[in-house]
């Protein structure tokens, strides 16, 4: 997923920041150094592989708070994450707990959370995998990447959600992507749709930067160890 990620020339407006005037390559140098210097962002993403599209809404920070939500490929169920620091509460439903958790033990496992959040840390084997798409430092060195045979070109002004902005393409190796580059205030990544091989596709969008993430955890009634799921 993360390897897709990167991040028409007008008359400039009263709200323009001056950057869709700028060369392709400029857009996304200065993009890359916007998102590098994100403290918080929220990411409306669908990832397709060879094993599906997990969908995610997600929003993260840099002290590692995190909430949102994971649907895994195959239309096996939902995970609902409040991530602070490296405790993480996950509310999965029955479907992805069958998933999951192999056998007779998925049904024992529905009974026992009962509805309820599972809590437990970053060092879990069944919390790990989606706590990690929480990562916001992770996204950020994504974005500073700047491959050094990127083919880049400027396409036409666009807008996303409501959002003005400018259009970049890019090519390096089998990976292609459309970016969306905000062109009021600073210049954010605000779209992705990129390609990488056959099989793996990428679409994105970001917003609510520098915005405070309400990771508010469950009352210790509405959650349920890890470990007694072990």
């Amino acid at each position: 997923m993360c390897a897709l990620v990167l991040v028409g020339a007008g008359s400039a407006t009263a709200d323009d920041n001056g950057i869709a005037g700028k060369s392709p390559r400029a857009i996304a140098d200065a993009s890359r150094a916007a998102m590098s210097g994100l403290t918080s962002m929220r990411m409306v993403a669908e990832v397709t592989d060879k094993a599906g599209t997990t969908a995610l809404d997600l929003r993260f920070d840099e002290q590692g708070d995190c909430v949102g939500t994971v649907t895994p490929p195959g239309g096996s169920g939902r995970a609902d994450i409040i991530k602070r620091g490296d405790d993480v509460w996950m509310k999965l439903d029955d479907a992805l707990l069958r998933a999951q958790i192999p056998g007779f033990a998925a049904e024992a496992a529905i009974a026992l959370v009962n509805g309820r959040y599972v809590h437990g840390t970053t060092d879990s084997s069944l919390l790990r995998s989606f706590a990690e798409v929480c990562d916001l430092d992770f996204f950020k060195k994504e974005f500073a990447s700047k491959p050094a045979d990127e083919q880049l070109t400027k396409g036409s002004r666009t807008d996303v959600d409501g959002r003005p902005a400018i259009t970049v393409t890019s090519r390096h190796e089998d990976e292609a992507g459309t970016f969306q580059v905000s062109t009021e205030g600073k210049p954010y990544l605000l779209r992705i749709q990129g390609t990488k091989a056959p099989a793996e596709r990428l679409e994105a969008t970001f917003s609510a930067f520098d915005q405070p993430v309400q990771a508010k955890p469950p009352a210790a009634a509405d959650s349920v160890d890890v470990s007694r799921l072990q």
